[in-house]
């Protein structure tokens, strides 16, 4: 494979996009909560917290009850994962012995000494770009665990929300706050 005229421009267009990319502004989000300064809310505000470790403990119980109920369904899907990654790993052998071959007989047809064939033999064709596949990753039994809570237990019941509403209503303050931690522009 030979790199056209029109790439190397294209390359220095996308190097560029790159490291302009690289100066964008970094921002992260915090939140304050402000307690009220009354009795009366504090006390309201201690009932949230009870709210929110019982919703945070019913909520852990149900994902460990849903995680046990997948343990039968784990291994049938780990071994399906395995049997792909097999065929899988069985064409990636063929294209990459494809890829090779097509690496060795290159020169047979390189551009400038193409027509001059018998007389010439160019022991550097070129540049080789590696093939535009990649080799399939083996599985393993906790990436299939993983995705398979992700698609059927929740591990988020919603309890933080619940109680940022509840702490408000009690008197509280929620404070959000915006901070550049990375590349920051300059203070004016």
């Amino acid at each position: 494979m030979r790199v056209s005229v029109l790439g190397v421009p294209f390359a220095a267009l996308v190097l560029l996009g790159g490291l302009a990319g690289c100066a964008t502004p970094q921002y992260q989000t915090t939140v304050r909560l402000i307690p009220p300064s009354d009795a009366q809310g504090l006390a309201c505000v201690q009932g949230c917290e009870i709210r929110k470790t019982a919703c945070q403990a019913e909520c852990q119980t149900r994902y460990q009850a849903c995680a046990k109920g997948l343990e039968p369904q784990i291994e049938a899907r780990y071994a399906d994962a395995l049997k792909r990654y097999e065929t899988e790993l069985k064409q990636y052998a063929a294209a990459l012995r494809h890829y090779e071959m097509q690496l060795r007989f290159e020169w047979l047809h390189s551009y400038p000494y193409y027509p001059y064939y018998p007389y010439w033999w160019n022991p550097w064709p070129g540049p080789a770009f590696p093939p535009a596949y990649r080799e399939p990753t083996m599985p393993t039994r906790e990436r299939v665990r993983a995705e398979l809570l992700k698609s059927n237990c929740q591990d988020d019941c919603g309890c933080l929300p619940a109680y940022d509403a509840c702490f408000v209503g009690c008197g509280g303050q929620r404070v959000s706050e915006t901070v550049c931690i990375k590349n920051c522009p300059p203070a004016k």
